[in-house]
């Protein structure tokens, strides 16, 4: 599962599932030094789904969904000044 490091708060990190689920709540030591704000995470759980196994940051997800967000936010504008 993917997950966005969303918050950080009193050495606690929440990351939001990309599905829609809970938020997760870890804490910070167990990512990785570098992590900042908006980075992706693919999570794997033991076979419970109680207990986390791995995190791994995925490379370059971050940057690509910024990306994609900066891309559909110029189509949107363009459309808006077109209609006027």
């Amino acid at each position: 599962m993917r997950a966005i490091f969303e918050e950080l708060e009193n050495d606690i990190a929440r990351l939001i599932p990309d599905d829609g689920g809970n938020p997760i709540e870890i804490k910070r030591c167990e990512l990785p030094d570098e992590a900042i704000l908006g980075d992706v995470f693919e999570i794997y759980y033991k076979c419970d789904r109680q207990i986390i196994e791995k995190i791994y940051l995925v490379p370059n997800e971050r940057i690509r969904r910024l990306e994609k967000v900066k891309l559909k936010r110029e189509s949107l504008l363009r459309r808006t000044k077109d209609n006027k």
